[in-house]
């Protein structure tokens, strides 16, 4: 793994929130034996004035820099990460592509880069830098290759090109300059892998992973075959195919559904309503999760096929398995992986027959392989891997 470097991580998200980030979980195992600079995503003027749902509470001091902007988390493994808040920024998201959209982001991006020089300066981090941007492709793009660095690496976990429009406008164009400025790309799936391939100098993946000691509190070892409880962890919004989960619903009036996570759509939050067997849960911070695994009779993950599907691997199929469940899944993605311990299909009414089967059939031999299988995931092997790649980039530098 990578030892007593220097780490800039210009980051698409904060560092807390209700939901297990793979930047954030990566950056807590590296900081073990590196110095880490986390900087979060730039809240908007727009985000100081009508506020932001599901994030911390803006603290102006640091926005405006009358505080200092770094302060210092402790992480798990005796580690310590300094997660330095940037200056609000202009939004410009909105709009098009013409002389006022490019000098404010030329401007957010000035802003930007003071902010991350001062602190690297302030930290002593400037020398042997390594530039590792996750899914901040306009501020990659803008800031990339002025902080001295040794290495810049694009992270990237989602498909821009699939996002919703306030990223997708802009994002898409952004990304292909970035990969092209980059030393290397790192994407989470295969389908990411063949998106972003022919964009880049180089191309590795390094998938996501679980906190298996958190979620082996989920575990029970027998099935309680007395009750039917699918669950559901993870965002409400218009990934998932609602005609499915009307199927489910429907022909299985005695089972419970149970959705636990944020919800981003009102349209999917309407459609579960309906339904007397649904049980909506909104957001749990991580250590309130395994409760609910506890309860579970299997999970699912009923995404639709599309752009954006395609490229994810979602961190929720290792989160059930590490609580031992049964897992039900639609092939959205490259899932291969899991195909001995996951039953993966896109039929509706095969679907149901897993679910109703997998719950029936399901043993403590069966428990105890699924979990086997998610404790060769973890964060500490996906950091090994990614400490590979980024060595093996700057060997080529050279």
């Amino acid at each position: 793994m990578l030892n007593n470097r220097n780490i800039l991580c210009i980051s698409g998200t904060e560092w807390n929130g209700n939901y297990i980030k793979a930047v954030v979980e990566l950056m807590k195992v590296l900081s073990a034996t590196n110095k880490i600079l986390f900087v979060e995503n730039a809240y908007t003027y727009k985000d100081a004035l009508t506020g932001v749902s599901d994030k911390d509470k803006i603290d102006f001091g640091k926005a405006l820099g009358f505080k200092n902007r770094i302060r210092t988390v402790k992480t798990d493994n005796d580690g310590s990460v300094h997660v330095l808040f940037p200056p609000l920024v202009f939004p410009v998201n909105f709009l098009p592509d013409g002389f006022l959209y490019r000098n404010l982001l030329k401007f957010n991006a000035w802003m930007l880069r003071r902010s991350v020089k001062k602190a690297l300066k302030q930290l002593g981090m400037e020398d042997e830098l390594i530039n590792f941007t996750s899914f901040n492709p306009g501020m990659g793009l803008m800031t990339g290759r002025t902080f001295k660095e040794k290495v810049l690496i694009y992270h990237c976990y989602d498909e821009i090109k699939g996002a919703p429009l306030w990223l997708s406008r802009h994002g898409l164009r952004l990304e292909e300059g970035f990969m092209k400025m980059a030393d290397a790309v790192i994407v989470t799936s295969k389908g990411l892998y063949d998106s972003k391939k022919d964009y880049c100098r180089q191309c590795f993946i390094v998938k996501n992973a679980v906190k298996v000691d958190l979620f082996k509190k989920g575990f029970n070892s027998a099935p309680d075959h007395s009750k039917k409880v699918i669950g559901y962890v993870g965002t409400v919004d218009d990934r998932s195919d609602y005609d499915l989960l009307h199927h489910l619903f429907t022909n299985m009036p005695d089972a419970e559904f149970v959705f636990v996570g944020r919800i981003l759509s009102e349209r999917g939050q309407n459609i579960l309503k309906k339904y007397p067997n649904v049980k909506i849960e909104g957001p749990k911070m991580p250590e309130q999760l395994p409760p609910y695994l506890k309860t579970f009779s299997a999970g699912i993950i009923p995404f639709v096929k599309d752009d954006f599907t395609r490229g994810i691997y979602p961190m929720k199929i290792n989160e059930y398995l590490a609580a031992g469940l049964p897992v039900v899944s639609t092939a959205f993605g490259d899932i291969a992986d899991f195909a001995s311990v996951v039953k993966i299909t896109d039929d509706k009414e095969e679907f149901l027959q897993y679910v109703i089967s997998e719950i029936a059939d399901d043993t403590p031999e069966k428990r105890q392989a699924r979990l086997k299988i998610a404790e060769g995931n973890t964060w500490i092997k996906r950091a090994n891997e990614i400490s590979d790649v980024i060595e093996q980039v700057e060997a080529g530098i050279k």
